[in-house]
């Protein structure tokens, strides 16, 4: 033992550089495995826990359309044991507000008239402000969702937009809204004090809707409940009715974005460390062969040398793991932090859980790296005293290494033929031939994150270019409606029609469908299904509406569905489909199949004429879809618009109406993704470094042989760090492959869950072989420090060793 103790004591003092380097190399593999570990185990527990704190709604029932009675609906769920409601909740609906001097328009508001308490479901949690039973005259209370998007804190004033008039009110708090608080959402429940609320929606012509909220004991049984109230009722529920499945979904969906990919991609840099570490016992016992063999010769055994390996990298790793693990849990909470902070209250972290499955997850990357030291330190058994003094390898592997200095590859590799310094670089790698797989591979794979991180963030910012492949509209501007009853639509449109820049125009309404029981996937529980129609007065080509199979419908009964309610329903193209629309039952033939984000693809579109064939009279608008004929003087032609019309709608560019909700998403996604991309980095300049110090030290005579012969020592690093780059491009070039065409298949797996399964990428090649580029400059970099040996040894000194 004291043998082992001390060879091990000795290998540890005599490699410090290379030592240091492998235990980064495990430290940062911890970090990222243990990271999403815990991203992982709280994705969830953190809505979870918030959902039951407020005692938070399963469903939301809205009622706006005027075709269920809602005072009757909300006495019968009343009536029912085992659920929980809440009181009715009377609304106005606006549309944009202004702050900061500055037009906000993508945010659809429900201007609340905020109850008294006590509160049964959907309780407000205060996050900032006084905590009272209601707001003061004067103010609202907003959800932590819009305060943080926008930086609005208490006491700041927002206006919003009635028409030809505004509320100005101050914020007294900030509340987490639990259905209504998610990350990257445009709708926001605005809590108004009743009298206000009384008082200034009284001279508006609107009309007032209602919500209510219900929360079952147990969620499961929700179809039983429902199943009971269309017997009883005689008809489905028709009007709009959000899942908890909807509720949740944006609450999630960036720890499983940054977890799924940073488990993935940490798995993978243990992979490269383990390998790393093989390749460095490999290259440690071969540069102490005839050392080991004198060793063997005077009696150690071969259980004492893969001992002495054991020791050092058990170590090594103690150190490494440790710290690894207690910066995941810092790193961890950041990313959490930032994903869900429309759930934090005050200044406070959210609570962390999973560090208990991260120490365990720790323990078995300690177990795993000893376990593969055993294994390449095996070859220390096998070490032969006579070979060892007489080749200091092994006599098959210093065969090996003639037949590859002598193979056709290192022929044409002569001095006679090509430059001396692309002779040296090439014949290095030729000899080192585990070295340079291992240098394309790890260009490879570090190529691959940073490409991968670029066109993720790329194609998240770049979402306009995109936007129908994301289920949204092509066109150039989108007039939002803010107030319905004053919207001037025909003078609008005769605006449009005498203007020359105007190529064309659709009208766009939303209504909610209904699909009864009977025609409800034999997959799914049992309840009528509520599906979000758009409803298009013109042609969805026009708009660039696009589909992932078959059409856009152009027929009265023609319908074309989301990913997601195709897959519930069990229903595929040219299959018949019922559905209730404002009361009416109408078979529609499927025509095509498209994805969105929105709804979850959980939606589906309709002609004008289909709902006409309810409702004559049917006008309802809440878009305009307006294309120029010169695409690059949208933003013009929309501020002058919106200029004549702002006080019945908001008329912006697609761009703008996109960049509101998808801009913080990308602001949050850019911390991991820069953090996964620098740790490859890093791991990509420390092995490298490593791997290049290990074929100097074999090649130290060769080189003192040249710098006698008169070469400097620029020229012979200069030759080295050649031979790295060629390699580090060969690994670019598979790692650019990976990254643009692999990698996003496994956000393809998350983002399925949210009605994408094609994901659609914004590719800039520039961009693309730029961050490509960064790993072969780190490859390129480690080769050249690590050759700064050579500079400092003397030619006499490097014949002599």
């Amino acid at each position: 033992m004291a043998v082992m103790s001390k060879l091990s004591l000795s290998y540890l003092g005599k490699n410090k550089v290379q030592n240091l380097f492998i235990t980064l190399l495990i430290l940062l593999s911890t970090l990222l495995v243990c990271t999403s570990i815990i991203i992982l185990a709280n994705t969830g527990n953190q809505f979870n826990e918030m959902h039951s704190r407020t005692n938070g709604s399963h469903q939301i029932l809205t009622f706006d359309k005027g075709l269920n009675d809602p005072q009757t609906v909300h006495d019968w769920w009343a009536a029912q044991n085992g659920v929980q409601i809440s009181t009715l909740l009377a609304y106005q609906t606006l549309s944009g507000i202004t702050f900061d001097g500055t037009d906000i328009p993508n945010i659809y508001l429900y201007m609340m008239n905020t109850p008294p308490p006590p509160w049964d479901v959907d309780k407000l949690v205060f996050a900032a402000g006084k905590e009272s039973s209601s707001p003061a005259q004067g103010s609202v209370w907003i959800p932590t969702s819009l305060a943080n998007s926008h930086n609005i804190v208490v006491g700041d004033t927002i206006q919003f937009k009635t028409g030809s008039t505004t509320l100005d009110l101050a914020v007294s708090a900030v509340v987490v809204d639990v259905p209504y608080g998610a990350p990257f959402t445009n709708t926001a429940r605005i809590w108004m004090n009743s009298t206000d609320y009384q008082h200034d929606f009284s001279t508006l012509a609107r009309k007032e809707h209602y919500m209510m909220g219900i929360h079952f004991d147990d969620y499961s049984m929700s179809s039983s409940y429902w199943n009971r109230y269309t017997n009883e009722a005689g008809a489905p529920f028709l009007e709009t009715k959000m899942e908890f499945e909807s509720i949740s979904s944006f609450y999630l969906i960036i720890n499983q974005i940054v977890g799924f990919i940073m488990i993935f991609l940490g798995v993978v840099m243990m992979m490269i460390a383990l390998i790393t570490i093989g390749f460095t016992i490999s290259d440690a016992i071969l540069a102490n062969y005839k050392t080991i063999g004198i060793l063997k010769s005077l009696g150690l055994t071969s259980r004492a040398t893969i001992g002495t390996y054991v020791i050092q990298y058990s170590l090594l790793s103690i150190i490494a793991v440790l710290p690894g693990f207690a910066l995941s849990v810092l790193v961890s909470k950041f990313i959490i932090n930032i994903s869900v902070s429309s759930l934090r209250t005050g200044n406070s972290d959210l609570p962390v859980e999973g560090v208990g499955a991260a120490i365990l997850v720790g323990m078995l990357l300690f177990i795993l790296v000893i376990v593969f030291v055993i294994f390449y330190a095996k070859k220390a058994r096998m070490i032969e005293p006579v070979q060892a003094i007489r080749y200091g390898m092994s006599e098959d592997e210093n065969v090996a290494m003639a037949k590859r200095m002598n193979s056709p590859l290192a022929n044409v590799a002569s001095f006679g033929r090509l430059p001396i310094s692309f002779v040296i670089g090439l014949r290095s790698l030729i000899r080192n031939s585990k070295s340079s797989i291992l240098i394309i591979l790890l260009t490879s794979v570090a190529a691959s994150v940073l490409v991968f991180g670029y066109v993720v963030l790329t194609s998240i910012t770049g979402i306009d270019q995109t936007a129908a492949k994301w289920g949204y509209d092509n066109a150039n501007i989108a007039a939002v409606v803010v107030n319905k009853t004053t919207f001037p639509r025909a003078e609008l449109q005769n605006v449009l029609e005498e203007d020359p820049r105007i190529h064309n125009v659709g009208w766009q309404g939303n209504i909610t469908g209904v699909i009864p029981l009977d025609v409800s996937s034999r997959n799914t529980a049992s309840q009528s299904i509520s599906l979000y129609l758009g409803v298009l007065d013109g042609s969805y080509e026009d708009f660039g509406f696009e589909t992932l199979r078959g059409n856009n419908p152009e027929r009265e009964n023609e319908i074309s569905i989301g990913v997601s309610a195709a897959k519930i329903l069990n229903k595929d193209l040219g299959d018949l489909i019922d559905i209730y629309i404002e009361g009416e039952k109408r078979t529609f033939i499927i025509s095509g199949i498209y994805q969105a984000i929105s709804n979850m693809s959980l939606s589906g579109r309709i002609t004008v004429q289909a709902v006409r064939s309810v409702n004559p009279s049917y006008s309802d608008i809440d878009v305009a879809f307006i294309n120029a004929i010169d695409p690059s003087q949208a933003g013009a032609i929309a501020a002058q618009l919106n200029e004549q019309f702002k006080y019945s709608a908001s008329i912006v560019t697609q761009k703008t109406l996109l960049d509101s909700v998808y801009t913080e998403a990308a602001n949050i996604l850019i911390y991991p993704m820069a953090l996964i991309g620098l740790l490859f980095i890093i791991v990509t300049f420390m092995i490298i470094f490593s791997t290049c110090r290990i074929s100097i030290r074999k090649e130290n005579k060769t080189y003192g042989i040249y710098k006698s012969i008169g070469m400097t020592s620029g020229s012979i690093r200069s030759s080295i760090t050649l031979g790295v780059v060629l390699l580090s491009l060969i690994g670019s070039m598979f790692g650019v492959i990976a990254g643009v065409y692999l990698l996003p298949l496994l956000l393809e797996k998350v983002l399925s869950g949210y009605g994408i399964v094609q994901i659609p990428l914004v590719l800039n090649w520039w961009g693309i072989i730029l961050f490509s580029c960064l790993s072969t400059l780190a490859a390129a970099f480690g080769s050249w420090r690590s050759s700064k040996v050579i500079r400092q040894a003397s030619p006499r000194i490097l014949v002599i060793e």
